[in-house]
C-alpha cells in the first residue's frame, strides 16, 4: 500500500470537514443570539426578584430594567411589568408594547426615548416621572404610530414632546400630564404633518397644557386643561386644533390661537383670559366667569 498516496487522497476530505466545522462554529453565536430574543419579556422591582442577570422570560426571572428587557425582546413583542418598580431609562428602536398594569401606579420610568422609524410603539398603564431634573419624560423622535393609554406623565421640563417628521400618528387616551415646569404636551413636527388624537386626557398644573406647532393636527375630545399657568392650549401658525366636549379652566389664558382652532360643545371658564386670537365656534360652547373674555369666537355652521 502506498501510504503517501493514501494521505494525499485524504486531504480533500479533511479540508471539507474543516470547512464544515468552521461554518458550524460561526453559526452557533448567531443562533444563540437569535434564540435569546423572545416576543414577551418581564421586568420586576429589585425587591421582587428583578435582576438584569436574569433571562427576563418569566415573571419569576424578570429583569430589573427596561433596557435589559428590550435587548431580549423581538421586534413586535412586549415588555410586561410583573411588579411595581422604577425600571429606568429606555431607548425604543423596535415595534413594542410596554404594559405596566402590575406596576401599581408608582413611577415605572424616568425617561422614555422613541427612535423607531416606521415602527409602532404602545405604552400602556405606565407612569413616567422625570424626577424634576429637567428634560423630557417621553421624547418621540421617530416612529410611524405611537399609542399611549392609562399613563401618568409628569415631573419634567416637558411631559411629552413629539418632534417627528410627518406623516405620523399619536393617540393618547385616558391619561394625565401633570406638573411639568414647561409644556405638558408638545407637538412640534420637524416637517410634514403629525396627526394627534387626545381622548380623556387631563393636562394640569404645567406652564402650558398643550402646545402645537406648524404641521400639528390635534383633535381633542372629552378632556380637561386646568391650572396651567401660561395657557391651557396654544396653537402656532400652521397648526390645526379641534376641541370637542372639553373643559378649559383656571389657566392663565384658556386658548391662545395663532393657528386654526375650532371649539365645539366645550366650557372655557374661570381663566384669567378666556381666548387670545381668532377661533371658530359652532355656537354651542359655554364661555363664562373669565375676568377677561378676550377674542370672541367666530360662529360657523356645522357641515
Amino acid at each position: 500500500m502506498n501510504l503517501n498516496a493514501g494521505a494525499i487522497a485524504m486531504r480533500p476530505i479533511l479540508m471539507l470537514l474543516a470547512a464544515l466545522l468552521t461554518a458550524v462554529a460561526l453559526t452557533v453565536p448567531w443562533t444563540s443570539e437569535a434564540r435569546a430574543q423572545v416576543y414577551e419579556t418581564f421586568v420586576a422591582g429589585g425587591g421582587n426578584g428583578g435582576s438584569d442577570t436574569n433571562n427576563c422570560l418569566f415573571p419569576t426571572s424578570a429583569c430589573q430594567s427596561f433596557s435589559a428587557a428590550i435587548s431580549k425582546t423581538k421586534d413586535g413583542g412586549s415588555i410586561r411589568c410583573a411588579s411595581p418598580g422604577d425600571f429606568g431609562f429606555i431607548n425604543i428602536t423596535i415595534s413594542v408594547t410596554i404594559d405596566c398594569l402590575a406596576g401599581g401606579g408608582s413611577p415605572n420610568s424616568g425617561y422614555i426615548y422613541i427612535g423607531a422609524p416606521g415602527k409602532t410603539v404602545v405604552l400602556r398603564n405606565i407612569a413616567v416621572d422625570g424626577l424634576h431634573t429637567g428634560g423630557t419624560s417621553i421624547a418621540i423622535q421617530s416612529a410611524a404610530n405611537v399609542f399611549i393609554e392609562n399613563a401618568l406623565i409628569g415631573g419634567a421640563a416637558t411631559g411629552l414632546s413629539d418632534r417627528r417628521g410627518g406623516p405620523g400618528m399619536l393617540v393618547i387616551r385616558n391619561s394625565s400630564v401633570v406638573g411639568n415646569t414647561g409644556v405638558g404636551l408638545q407637538i412640534a413636527p420637524s416637517g410634514g404633518v403629525l396627526g394627534v388624537e387626545l381622548d380623556n386626557v387631563n393636562a394640569a398644573y404645567n406652564k402650558f397644557g398643550l402646545a402645537v406647532g406648524s404641521g400639528g393636527r390635534v383633535m381633542i375630545k372629552n378632556s380637561t386643561f386646568t391650572g396651567n399657568s401660561g395657557a391651557g392650549i396654544t396653537a402656532d401658525p400652521g397648526a390645526i386644533v379641534g376641541v370637542t366636549a372639553t373643559e378649559i379652566s383656571f389657566n392663565g389664558t384658556g386658548v391662545v390661537a395663532s393657528g386654526t382652532v375650532t371649539l365645539s360643545n366645550s366650557s372655557i371658564n374661570s381663566n384669567s383670559t378666556a381666548i387670545s386670537g381668532p377661533t371658530r365656534s359652532l355656537g354651542n360652547n359655554l364661555i363664562f366667569a373669565n375676568p377677561v373674555e378676550g377674542t370672541t369666537p367666530t360662529i360657523v355652521s356645522a357641515r
